[in-house]
């Protein structure tokens, strides 16, 4: 008891002291500042974020105060957000311009399109077309090197219960509907839960089995950071809470692959830090790839994956083995490699004409996709207009 009111204590002294700083801090922006300054004082706050994001590759550290405020600051920039605040002005009766209205208008039929699954469709179809094109056959693995398959692990799998290492209080304290010790057992044991995307982790271990039944031996290098809302527990390190680490632990126990043949990145990041964090790794370890990659990600980003992997690993071709599909090919990119029957064709409905939760989450990831790829552009991480050449050396 003793303990709990010295916790409780210093909270609320803390809790007084943050409010007497902010209190202090907003008397000085709002009475001493000119309101003119103290907007350019936000305004520059805000380029330096952009700044920042920009020359680091995007804000990666999970609940870094740089990342929650990029993730407030770009929120208005995606199509929910920005539906929202229409939604907003259009709802609180401002009085608006003619240009403004119709601004908001095309906006908000722009979203309407978007959650249409004919349109939606077609936005991630060509996307997943690109991936589709960058598959070449696998060449031999040179002599004395060995396959390595690049698994972009992240948002794969989800958070699950973990066991503790130290030992449970003596008398836990008494709360409602407390799950009792069977179900916390089996909570606890569950096999790692899968994402939408977690067919990459089945795709890359069923590339490693064809690996050993054509006698060699892969090596899977897995690339998944720290979850944005796992809280470590006591004496946990990165690798420990990783999602890489959970990946690791369903190939070995469902799939089967030994541990050593399993190389872990535990670095947050983009696509961009994922290569580099994995070449990096392949080097300090010493491993002869020789001159490939096989690279696994879903086909909605695989083109900007595949690029930017070919310009980390400059003198090796990727071989690209997307997955996560969420459309077929076109049929008319089909009828030179299938006939009558063997042809799978998508059957139009007249439902596909409305709108749905499913095709408006479909257009923003394909929408954020294209608005990925021309960041990278930009950046100078990748160069688009040779992604048919990503199995060649970029030398």
């Amino acid at each position: 008891m003793v303990l709990l009111l010295t916790d409780v204590f210093l909270l609320l002294t803390q809790l007084i002291l943050w409010l007497i700083v902010g209190t202090v801090i907003w008397f000085f922006l709002s009475k001493v500042l000119k309101k003119e300054f103290l907007g350019l004082l936000v305004l520059l706050l805000l380029l330096a974020v952009i700044v920042l994001a920009f020359f680091k590759g995007g804000i990666n550290e999970p609940g870094s105060v740089l990342e929650i405020i990029w993730r407030v600051i770009s929120f208005p920039l995606t199509p929910f957000g920005l539906g929202l605040i229409f939604l907003i002005v259009l709802l609180t009766g401002t009085k608006l311009s003619k240009i403004a209205r119709q601004l908001i208008l095309g906006g908000l039929i722009i979203m309407a399109l978007g959650s249409i699954p004919l349109v939606a469709n077609f936005l991630a179809q060509e996307l997943e077309f690109e991936a589709i094109e960058l598959i070449a056959a696998a060449p031999v693995p040179a002599t004395g090197s060995r396959q390595v398959i690049v698994l972009l692990g992240q948002n794969t799998t989800r958070a699950f219960l973990r066991p503790r290492v130290n030992p449970q209080p003596a008398d836990p304290p008494r709360v409602e509907r407390a799950i009792k010790p069977e179900q916390y057992d089996v909570l606890s044991n569950l096999p790692t839960q899968l994402t939408e995307h977690g067919d990459r982790i089945i795709y890359a271990a069923e590339l490693y089995r064809q690996g050993t039944q054509n006698g060699i031996t892969p090596l899977i290098a897995v690339s998944g950071g720290v979850r944005p809302n796992r809280l470590p527990k006591d004496g946990e390190k990165r690798e420990d809470v990783s999602e890489a680490r959970d990946i690791q632990l369903l190939l070995t126990r469902m799939f089967n692959i030994p541990e050593e043949n399993i190389l872990l990145d535990h670095v947050n990041g983009n696509v961009r830090r994922s290569a580099e964090t994995v070449k990096k790794l392949l080097d300090d370890q010493q491993v002869n790839y020789g001159d490939q990659i096989t690279l696994v990600a879903s086909g909605l980003n695989m083109n900007r994956a595949a690029l930017t992997f070919r310009e980390v690993f400059r003198e090796s071709r990727i071989i690209v083995r997307p997955t996560d599909f969420y459309t077929l090919p076109p049929e008319r990119n089909l009828s030179a490699v299938t006939e009558g029957r063997d042809r799978i064709r998508y059957d139009v409905q007249i439902t596909d004409l409305l709108p749905t939760a499913d095709a408006f989450w479909l257009s923003s990831q394909a929408i954020q996709e294209y608005l990925n790829a021309f960041y990278y552009f930009i950046r100078g991480w990748i160069k688009p207009f040779q992604a048919p050449n990503v199995s060649t050396p970029a030398t």
